[in-house]
């Protein structure tokens, strides 16, 4: 007797709270976006599969002739995106990513970085991105073919490239 009342009230508990609430459907989350350096943006995308790119399509991706800055996405996630950038040496603004660990390698080119210090005179473009204004007390180190950076959430910086030239860098931004 005590095995069927048993029975019975793990039914009962199944049938009123267990598979109504895995029937329901949740509704489709919206997609999440990210700004690109040049100010694009992005939407979250399915897995990638393998890709083999040779050398002259990655020159083609990451080289313009007009000295401007440009980028290209080649991966593009939800908390994380690939990005390919070339940086001139005039036309660059001042940024701060409040939720985007940016880690750099420099692939060509020389320029410099300016970050820390506080940056003033900015607008907020969306989702903790700032953009614009001067930034006041930062240090400024040269970059070079081969360097490295980390630049966490929350740190001003500008890249420049020397004068007449362009550098480019492959960067991958992750979601804080």
């Amino acid at each position: 007797m005590r095995f069927f009342g048993l029975c019975a009230a793990v039914t009962f508990a199944a049938t009123t709270f267990i598979l109504p609430v895995s029937a329901q459907t949740q509704p489709p989350a919206a997609p999440l976006t990210a700004q690109t350096a040049a100010g694009g943006t992005l939407r979250a995308t399915p897995p990638d599969s393998f890709v083999y790119q040779p050398a002259a399509e990655v020159k083609a991706l990451s080289q313009w002739p007009d000295r401007k800055t440009h980028s290209k996405v080649v991966v593009d996630h939800e908390n994380y995106f690939v990005e390919y950038v070339t940086r001139g040496d005039s036309g660059n603004n001042a940024e701060t990513h409040g939720h985007w660990y940016d880690y750099i390698h420099v692939l060509d080119g020389e320029g410099t970085v300016t970050y820390g210090g506080t940056q003033d005179g900015a607008r907020d473009v969306g989702n903790a991105e700032i953009r614009g204004g001067t930034i006041n007390g930062a240090k400024t180190i040269p970059l070079h073919s081969g360097d490295r950076l980390v630049l966490p959430p929350g740190l001003p910086h500008l890249f420049t490239a020397t004068s007449g030239n362009t550098f480019t860098y492959l960067i991958f931004k992750h979601k804080h």
